[in-house]
């Protein structure tokens, strides 16, 4: 079957490691591995810069399956790959696939960049960074000031709880379904916080979880819920105070249900679309050792959400 492109060099199709589309002669390729991955906007805003830049290379959708993720790895590098992205639910597990990781991915304990130099996997955490240039460009807050709750302990949520563990706030509630899960992690952090502000870990359900609500400036809902149409809201946005913001890691075209029911109720409240630019966007340096055309990305990646600038 042939490609079908879409304005931008952008393909529509979702392949498999196994149904890879032969690679042209000269051109560079690249791609974004998750399950699902039909959604992701990815590709929009990475052949965006190639483009600007031009340069002769590809960005692709493959879905593959948790259980499929290590056998992948060498049919995408036969398959031309010089590096890619992780999404849900591979961050984790890729970090223990590479063969070296810099210190972004050391400190998350996960890989969402992989880039392939000299034969080896090199893996790399952008989440963090692309999450903190979209605070400051959207809200332009203290975190060091602000008292921050994050819904979730999986992948990004782990991954943002350590960078803010290093970095500081006032204070850091973890919240997570299964207690241990974020019982866990706030054990994991103790030693880097060190005393420096006050760590707490509860039950989705716990009690303690209103109490928790109002002394929060600045909740990130970084559970998957809000990706599927069906899902349930994350969290009921008239139990938080006011004045809180929301930050939901989750995107989609259209703006979550969270971000839809917060703003309708007066909250600030922005979606994970600023993330996915700016973590992309220092992917693309990682692998092509140039300065990311930000704004240019931002347009195309608006422009396929359907969103105004």
């Amino acid at each position: 079957m042939p490609f079908r492109w879409l304005n931008g060099g952008v393909t529509k199709e979702v392949f498999t490691p196994d149904s890879l589309p032969p690679l042209t002669a000269g051109r560079s390729r690249y791609g974004v591995l998750g399950f699902p991955i039909a959604h992701s906007l990815s590709p929009f805003l990475h052949q965006a810069g190639f483009q600007a830049l031009g340069l002769e290379a590809e960005y692709l959708r493959i879905e593959v399956s948790a259980q499929d993720l290590g056998s992948a790895i060498p049919r995408l590098i036969q398959g031309g790959f010089q590096g890619w992205n992780c999404t849900l639910p591979h961050k984790n597990s890729m970090f223990s696939l590479v063969d070296q990781v810099d210190a972004t991915a050391s400190e998350a304990k996960s890989v969402n960049t992989v880039r392939l130099e000299g034969g080896k996997l090199h893996g790399f955490s952008t989440d963090a960074l692309g999450w903190r240039a979209a605070i400051d460009e959207t809200w332009k807050i203290d975190l060091g000031k602000s008292r921050i709750l994050i819904l979730g302990c999986g992948g990004v949520g782990q991954t943002l709880a350590r960078y803010l563990a290093k970095s500081g706030c006032r204070s850091l509630v973890l919240v997570n379904r299964d207690a241990a899960r974020a019982q866990t992690l706030a054990q994991e952090l103790k030693p880097v916080v060190a005393g420096r502000f006050p760590l707490e870990s509860m039950a989705w359900q716990s009690g303690d979880l209103d109490r928790a609500l109002r002394e929060t400036d600045l909740l990130i809902q970084a559970t998957s819920l809000g990706l599927k149409t069906d899902d349930p809201l994350p969290i009921d946005p008239s139990r938080l105070p006011k004045g809180l913001k929301i930050y939901d890691t989750v995107y989609r075209k259209e703006f979550t249900p969270l971000v839809q029911a917060a703003r309708k109720l007066g909250y600030q409240a922005e979606d994970g679309l600023g993330m996915l630019l700016h973590q992309g966007a220092f992917s693309f340096t990682i692998w092509t050792g140039q300065k990311a055309p930000v704004e240019i990305m931002r347009q195309a990646l608006l422009s396929a959400a359907g969103r105004q600038s």
